[in-house]
């Protein structure tokens, strides 16, 4: 109902000029004014209209005005409609208390003041409206509330749905939270983390320093000091250790987590996941031993190809045979290295190194330059030989022939798709006349086959200052 919608006033007087009268006085409230001219008709015109407020004359012949009123408050329907009697006729107290009694908000006698009568009429009348329209914002409400609570009640669904298959895949990825608060000392640990540890898979509460006692003994320090550099550096937590079960076994976990801080505490701490990575640790063991093996049985392949070439080669001339078995070295020389890296590449500076390291009486005469960077195995091996065949021939031919020739060797990584290059830079100075060669020996055949596997080029150039070579070789992108 709104303010302005007019309500219902029910007139009921056996006497239609006394009606008349009242239609006179209240017409200026601009309600609707319904008459009815007997106890009777009043009754079935409430059985179809809503009321605001009743007139009811005292003295009717059929029904009066209190045998009109009993019945009406007999009704639940009319419990809350504002009743006034009009009388002409002198009552009694009694009769007054009578009124009251079932349900009379006030009496008028006749002769009445019309703006009395007018005024009280609209206050019950105002009153009606307000409680309509508050029973239709409580309505409101309840209907607001309702759909509210529903889609709460659907929204708690989703999140217990949500956080079930959340706890299903923690379970399944053997998975499990954590939260460690450094200013309460205090830690929680979700039922999965429990399950983890051979605890029961419930969650629980400790206080920090009781989870260490599950670290294996070995790990419990550098865990202690990832929490402390955590929260010092209020940054990211990443360890990974070993555990000691219930149960004794021991596993090993992975815990990546993030330093927060609770904006209405204060209080600092640590929250994340802990993964059982007990499966992978171990592929990686049984990969490494594989790795050991296979390494060490390439070594044993190279010396006994160095073996058989040294049988072989008996009685050849002795030149080419050293030659040849400094090829062998120089290949074994970059197959350890790569090794210890697991054949995941080697450091460039690393490579010249190994590869120098028969002439380590010359490493004063020896300049190398050029910024660091890891290449792949293939690369490794393809420079390894290069300068193997470069520093080979400057103890024969070039600046380590004497004792005052010098080999500068310089390089730089050029970006470029789809992969950079390596510009490697090769100068000899100082070192006996240059000779240019008649014919083209091992190493430039070698260079020129390397060239024309991986799309390399190289620039051999004999000024009289010394020898040079320039080689550029498309890199392996890393991993």
């Amino acid at each position: 109902m709104t303010a302005h919608e007019p309500v219902n006033i029910l007139m009921v007087d056996d006497q239609p000029a006394k009606l008349l009268s009242y239609d006179v006085i209240l017409n200026e409230l601009g309600e609707n004014l319904i008459k009815a001219n007997s106890g009777n008709e009043a009754l079935s015109l409430l059985l179809t209209t809503d009321v605001a407020v009743l007139l009811v004359d005292v003295c009717m012949p059929d029904l009066d005005g209190f045998q009109l009123v009993d019945m009406i408050r007999q009704h639940p329907r009319f419990e809350k409609i504002a009743i006034i009697f009009v009388s002409a006729v002198q009552l009694t107290d009694i009769d007054r208390i009578r009124g009251y009694t079932s349900g009379a908000v006030d009496y008028v006698s006749v002769p009445f003041v019309a703006d009395i009568l007018r005024a009280k009429v609209r206050i019950f009348v105002d009153l009606y409206r307000k409680t309509k329209q508050l029973e239709q914002v409580a309505l409101d409400l309840e209907r607001r509330v309702e759909e509210r609570t529903k889609e709460l009640e659907a929204s708690t669904k989703r999140l217990q749905d949500s956080e079930e298959r959340l706890r299903q895949a923690l379970s399944a990825g053997r998975m499990g939270t954590w939260q460690r608060n450094f200013t309460t000392g205090m830690a929680t640990r979700d039922g999965n983390l429990n399950c983890v540890l051979g605890l029961p898979q419930e969650e629980t509460v400790q206080r920090v320093e009781d989870y260490l006692a599950y670290v294996h003994p070995d790990d419990r320090q550098s865990v202690a000091d990832g929490w402390h550099q955590a929260t010092q550096t209020k940054d990211r937590y990443e360890a990974e250790f070993r555990i000691v079960r219930a149960d004794g076994k021991t596993r090993w976990l992975q815990e990546q987590g993030q330093f927060a801080r609770d904006p209405a505490t204060s209080d600092d701490f640590l929250t994340g996941l802990a993964l059982d990575i007990t499966d992978r640790k171990r592929a990686e063991e049984r990969q490494e031993l594989l790795i050991h093996e296979l390494n060490h049985r390439v070594r044993n392949i190279l010396t006994m190809v160095q073996s058989i070439a040294t049988q072989s080669l008996n009685g050849a001339n002795s030149g080419e045979s050293a030659a040849f078995i400094s090829r062998l070295h120089a290949l074994a020389a970059c197959q350890n290295l790569l090794t210890q890296n697991h054949w995941d590449g080697a450091h460039l500076r690393d490579i010249l190194n190994t590869t120098f390291a028969p002439h380590k009486k010359d490493a004063a005469r020896i300049d190398i330059s050029g910024d660091d960077r890891i290449v792949t195995s293939r690369d490794a091996i393809s420079i390894s030989l290069a300068v193997h065949e470069l520093a080979t021939n400057a103890v024969k031919y070039g600046a380590l022939a004497n004792d005052i020739g010098k080999i500068s060797v310089s390089w730089h990584f050029e970006p470029s798709a789809p992969s950079s290059r390596l510009h490697f830079d090769w100068r000899e100075a100082d070192g006996p006349p240059v000779v240019i060669p008649t014919q083209q020996g091992f190493g430039s055949r070698l260079l020129k086959s390397l060239a024309g596997q991986s799309g390399a080029g190289f620039v051999t150039e004999f000024p009289v200052s010394g020898f040079q070579c320039k080689l550029t070789l498309p890199l392996e992108a890393t991993q």
